[in-house]
């Protein structure tokens, strides 16, 4: 199906886009933390580079209205990795690891300044910002979320696999609290499919401790077997909790491939709630992690994850109104946009 009939019929924004400043950073993404480890292996060059002028492309093609950026830096490895580097003797250590510490965390708020300017020159940009809460201090990580939502950021973007904790850390209850008390969603990346990855279960404890923080889960939950473990950790959060949502990023090309029924998917969906459902694509991360040798023209990126998708979202059997508040009306009663995103 051309998936611009759909989109030309219901607005769709897309929740969870990931997209790089230039194209050196795509491929410091792509080989030094995507394609990482004795399990990750993928083509010489990655498929989609995800940049800028990319993910406008992608907005173009399929008719999507809006496009939220999840902005992060891999300062969790950019840390472990530099430890290998510092000076043995332990006064002169001390005096590198907080050089170190410090060029990091403004690599994050470089990148993040990058993602709010860029979202404030183009309208159908938006951003949520990255943190670090074991590089920053407190006073540095509440300052940081605090400039970037005064300057036009949505919410805040988890990536506590990378800097190696779990949603229940304590280190983390400030920023519960300041998130919560000033109304700012958390995006928590959440998933059952590697060790040591935060699971719906870990967000329970900081839940009951904050129960009005509105937290989104990328990919609503993620279970290694569809509908178990962490995918029914997340439907019970959000059956206990009012502020509790979730995307569909990485979950409707299961789907298209065929692991899941549509009618299954469906069911999964109401059990959460269709009311409480963002649509989302994860361009680029979900190109470079499911590389198709037929998925971009010569000269051209791929984009076949993010088709997929949005026909599964065209096609499954919700009603109208269910398939309008996925696509598009929950991420604007969720997140918010001031209009609806004309034209570039």
């Amino acid at each position: 199906m051309d998936v611009r009939e759909f989109t030309g019929s219901v607005e769709v924004i897309d929740a969870h886009i990931h997209v790089q400043r230039s194209a050196a950073h795509a491929l410091e993404l792509y080989n030094y933390f995507l394609m990482r480890g004795p399990v990750m292996s993928g083509p010489h060059m990655p498929v989609a580079l995800g940049t800028v002028e990319q993910a406008l492309a992608m907005r173009e093609r399929t008719g999507v209205r809006h496009l939220n950026i999840m902005m992060f830096t891999w300062s969790g490895t950019y840390y472990r990795d530099g430890l290998f580097t510092l000076p043995d003797d332990p006064t002169d250590r001390v005096q590198a690891d907080g050089e170190l510490r410090a060029r990091i965390v403004r690599r994050v708020r470089d990148n993040n300044d990058w993602a709010v300017e860029t979202a404030r020159q183009h309208a159908a940009l938006s951003c949520f910002i990255g943190i670090d809460p074991v590089l920053m201090d407190e006073t540095t990580l509440l300052g940081e979320v605090e400039d970037k939502i005064r300057r036009g950021a949505k919410g805040v973007k988890s990536m506590f696999p990378d800097t190696g904790i779990l949603a229940n850390d304590r280190r983390l209850w400030p920023l519960y609290d300041y998130l919560q008390s000033r109304d700012i969603p958390l995006q928590m990346v959440c998933a059952e499919w590697a060790p040591n990855l935060n699971r719906p279960l870990h967000c329970a404890e900081a839940l009951a401790a904050f129960p009005k923080l509105r937290m989104i889960f990328s990919h609503i939950g993620h279970g290694r077997e569809f509908g178990t473990g962490a995918d029914a950790e997340f439907v019970e959060l959000a059956r206990r909790y009012a502020n509790v949502c979730g995307d569909v990023s990485l979950r409707l090309p299961e789907v298209a491939d065929g692991h899941v029924s549509p009618r299954e998917m469906v069911a999964h969906l109401r059990k959460i709630g269709t009311d409480r459902i963002l649509y989302a694509s994860n361009f680029c991360l979900n190109e470079l992690l499911h590389a198709d040798p037929n998925g971009g023209a010569a000269g051209d990126f791929q984009m076949t994850q993010t088709v997929k998708g949005l026909e599964v979202l065209a096609t499954l059997p919700l009603t109208e109104e269910e398939r309008a508040d996925i696509a598009g009306r929950n991420y604007r009663r969720w997140v918010g946009l001031d209009a609806p995103a004309g034209p570039q």
